[in-house]
């Protein structure tokens, strides 16, 4: 698959509450936010997620994040798609890029670019 899906987010308005449920339901490993609590699975079972403190004006969500090699090229084929941008290309200091977007049916996708070093 030329694009696999790398990380998945559930934001909420009680991200330590979720901590709390995700933990107590899957046995899930989950860090303090910072700003995102990371969720660690086991290696090579499934992939890495994080829990997500929504603020007042966030609607709680939940998002899968779709690796590609040029991210500004995917955000434009997306809104050329019909879909709505939520967070437009992104730098994430010393590890690579991301940015979201709702599609045409309003389901939250994120992009994430590694840069290769």
């Amino acid at each position: 698959m030329p694009n696999p899906v790398v990380h998945f987010q559930i934001g909420g308005r009680h991200a330590e509450a979720l901590r709390e449920f995700y933990r107590s339901v899957f046995g899930w490993d989950v860090d303090e936010p910072a700003p995102i609590g990371a969720i660690r699975t086991e290696t090579g079972v499934g992939i890495d997620g994080g829990v997500h403190q929504v603020d007042e004006n966030q609607r709680p969500y939940l998002a899968v994040y779709v690796a590609v090699d040029d991210l500004d090229g995917t955000v434009a084929r997306a809104e050329a798609g019909g879909a709505t941008i939520i967070v437009p290309p992104t730098d994430v200091e010393g590890v690579g890029a991301f940015a979201m977007f709702q599609d045409p049916e309003g389901n939250c996708i994120g992009l994430w670019h590694h840069p290769v070093n």
